[in-house]
């Protein structure tokens, strides 16, 4: 009886620390959204924390250009304004490599179709970076909480 009263709260408490760190913003969201916003949606357990910490990682794929048999075209990565909190300030996508870690298409005003994929090409980096229709993400998004929330 003891082990199964230690193994209903250990699963209670690992139930609850799961859904805490659901609700806990990627380091990377602090760079285009703000801490004190990023404060009030954790607090407020906003469903955008999810959302924004999935699409980080799961917007996009990259594949290498040098390993492709056929020319992949998109468009130039460095056309692509960076999201900026001045009106008139125009800064373009300068990164010069890519870690998956690190890149944040959130900081960026990516040109994303509802029905079609979107590839941009970073030549530097050697990839390029194909973007999921937003009818894509999201519906995959809504997998995502429900697989979470089971």
């Amino acid at each position: 009886m003891k082990k199964l009263v230690s193994l209903l709260i250990a699963l209670f408490v690992f139930t609850n620390l799961s859904a805490q760190d659901l609700y806990k913003a990627d380091s990377r969201l602090s760079e285009c959204l703000g801490n004190e916003f990023i404060s009030q949606l954790e607090s407020s357990r906003s469903d955008l924390i999810p959302y924004y910490n999935y699409y980080l990682d799961n917007s996009y794929y990259v594949v290498k250009l040098n390993s492709l048999e056929k020319e992949v075209t998109g468009t130039d990565i460095h056309t692509v304004l960076k999201q900026s909190k001045k009106p008139n300030e125009k800064v373009y996508f300068s990164e010069k490599t890519y870690t998956k870690e690190k890149f944040n298409p959130l900081n960026y005003n990516f040109d994303l179709s509802s029905n079609s994929f979107t590839t941009y090409i970073w030549k530097e980096a050697g990839i390029a970076i194909i973007f999921y229709p937003l009818s894509h993400i999201s519906a995959d998004f809504k997998d995502y909480m429900k697989n979470q929330n089971n």
